[in-house]
C-alpha cells in the first residue's frame, strides 16, 4: 500500500474517531454514564489534568543529568588534528574546559529555562483555581451559606483605664474597670 493512501485512511479514521469522541465522551452530561477508562479519556481531552508539568519535570531531570554526564566525559576527551597537510604529526586538543563549563553552566541554564516554563504552568493552575472560586462560574463550587445575622458584629474597643481590648456589645471591661 502506498504511503499516501495510508495517510488518507489514517486521516479519515482519525476524523471519525474525533467526531465520535465529541458526541459520546466529551460532553459533561455523558460523564456519569462512562466507565473509569472513558472518564480518564474525557479528563485528558477536556484538559482537567495537566500532564505537561510531569513531562517537564522528567525532561528537567534528564537535561540536568545529561549536562553533568556529558561534561564529565568531555573532561577526559579531546580531538586530534593533523599538524601538517601531509598528516605527519597531529596535535591533541583537550575539551576539559568545555566539559567543566558544561558541568557547571549547563545545569544552571537548564534550571532557569525550566523555571520559566514552570512559572507559566503555575500561573495557569492558579488562574484555574481562582476561576473555580468565582461565583456564577459554571465550574464554581457551591459557596457555604453566610453566617446568620442574629448576633451583631463585635465592636472591639479599648478600656481607657487599663487598655484591655473587649467587645462593647458584651458589656464593659473584663477587668472590672470603670470606663469613663
Amino acid at each position: 500500500m502506498p504511503v499516501e493512501i495510508a495517510y488518507i485512511i489514517g486521516g479519515i479514521l482519525a476524523l471519525a474517531a474525533t467526531i465520535l469522541a465529541c458526541i459520546f465522551i466529551l460532553p459533561e452530561k455523558k460523564r456519569p454514564s462512562l466507565n473509569k477508562f472513558f472518564r480518564f479519556v474525557a479528563d485528558i481531552f477536556n484538559f482537567k489534568t495537566l500532564f505537561i508539568e510531569k513531562i517537564l519535570k522528567f525532561l528537567y531531570i534528564f537535561a540536568t543529568l545529561y549536562c553533568i554526564a556529558a561534561g564529565f566525559f568531555m573532561l577526559f576527551s579531546g580531538t586530534y588534528t593533523p599538524s601538517s597537510f601531509w598528516g605527519s604529526g597531529s596535535t591533541f586538543h583537550s575539551t576539559a574546559l568545555v566539559g567543566l563549563l558544561t558541568m557547571i553552566l549547563g545545569p544552571i541554564s537548564v534550571r532557569i529555562f525550566y523555571e520559566l516554563l514552570m512559572l507559566i504552568i503555575i500561573i495557569a493552575q492558579n488562574v484555574i483555581s481562582i476561576n473555580k472560586k468565582i461565583p456564577g462560574n459554571a465550574e464554581a463550587k457551591p459557596q457555604e451559606p453566610a453566617a446568620s445575622q442574629e448576633t451583631p458584629a463585635p465592636k472591639m474597643v479599648y478600656c481607657t483605664h487599663c487598655g484591655t481590648q473587649y467587645d462593647a456589645n458584651k458589656g464593659g471591661c473584663p477587668n472590672g474597670c470603670q470606663d469613663e
